[in-house]
């Protein structure tokens, strides 16, 4: 965490353990609820979709473990949705603090600054990154000086660079992680290969930002929306943790995607022709998302039974693999029909 999130949490320590605790719990609540409401503010769909939405979150595995250990996804997740909301309104200033406080748990929420990038608004990026200077320098810098505030820092990546404990542990979804775990199970030591695969996990991230490129200029239907999923579903391309609750977001792009299916329609504008979705495709993402639910879900986890034994397995990666498959599948093909056509 940042020295800001350090100044935030200190704020708790006077009230002790009980009160502490008792307030972390009200916060998670809110958060949850809010998260309820943003997806109902920017997704336009029926009750049906809502109460998909409600079931799916309430059933998430990643949601209910964020919320079993008090952990801090949630708090990262909605002021990011909230980002999307504000933009729509104009609020550029309010939508990067925003960002900036989401950034200031675990840094790659600056990510988000993509789509923004990728529609030419360098307004936004120039005003986020001020909001991020702000948080995570200016502010900490008086409230601890610039000294504590700078060997803060110094900790903080003395603590990344031996951080190769990570490798090993079940629970980390980075994709070099489970590459290195599964290679194990069959006596291999993949360790040697660690660099290979951060170039393979750094190239999906970068073919994923590409294809973030390619929705904001084809100016496809929902593109912020299509695009904020993308950059979440890159987390475990590139977070070197990638815990089982930083797959919060899971809940709300698998209802995202079924209200997508059930509309009946590609994500090419209302006006764009080919708006019709063929039957295999319609089969391929469905298929995908309900994989993806299975696997995510605390039903499926309750069936293995062990929480070491799940992590191990990295169903939260798959399952999230599953869907930027299926994301793919839905945005590349009119993406791509949609430039030759302005072209």
């Amino acid at each position: 965490y940042s020295p800001f999130i350090a100044i935030l949490l200190a704020v708790f320590s006077p009230l002790g353990l009980t009160a502490s605790l008792l307030l972390w719990g009200i916060l998670q609540v809110v958060f949850v609820i809010l998260y309820l409401l943003l997806f109902r503010r920017l997704v336009p769909a029926g009750l049906r979709i809502q109460l998909l939405f409600v079931a799916l979150v309430l059933s998430s595995f990643p949601f209910l473990l964020n919320l079993l250990a008090g952990q801090v996804s949630v708090f990262m997740i909605v002021p990011l949705l909230g980002l999307l909301v504000l933009d729509v309104r104009g609020h550029r200033a309010a939508g990067a603090g925003l960002l900036a406080f989401a950034a200031s748990f675990k840094y790659y929420p600056m990510m988000f600054v993509a789509p923004f990038a990728a529609r030419r608004d360098l307004r936004f990026v120039f005003v986020a990154a001020i909001a991020c200077f702000v948080v995570l320098v200016v502010v900490p810098g008086v409230f601890l000086g610039i000294g504590d505030t700078l060997g803060f820092y110094g900790a903080l990546l003395d603590s990344f660079r031996d951080s190769d404990w990570v490798t090993a542990n079940p629970h980390s979804e980075f994709f070099p992680h489970l590459v290195v775990r599964l290679a194990d199970t069959t006596g291999h030591d993949a360790q040697v290969y660690l660099p290979l695969l951060y170039l393979v996990a750094f190239g999906v991230a970068a073919a994923n930002m590409g294809l973030v490129f390619l929705v904001q200029r084809a100016r496809l239907r929902h593109a912020d929306l299509w695009s904020f999923q993308l950059v979440f579903m890159t987390i475990p391309f590139v977070l070197k943790t990638s815990w089982p609750h930083d797959f919060v977001f899971l809940s709300f792009t698998q209802a995202f995607l079924a209200w997508r299916l059930m509309e009946g329609r590609t994500a090419a504008p209302e006006t764009a022709t080919a708006g019709k979705r063929s039957h295999e495709g319609v089969a391929v993402t469905w298929s995908l998302l309900l994989a993806s639910l299975v696997l995510s879900n605390i039903v499926f986890y309750g069936l293995l039974g062990d929480f070491t034994r799940y992590g191990f397995g990295s169903f939260l990666f798959w399952a999230n693999l599953l869907l930027l498959i299926a994301m793919y599948v839905e945005l590349l093909p009119p993406a791509l029909r949609r430039l030759r056509v302005r072209v």
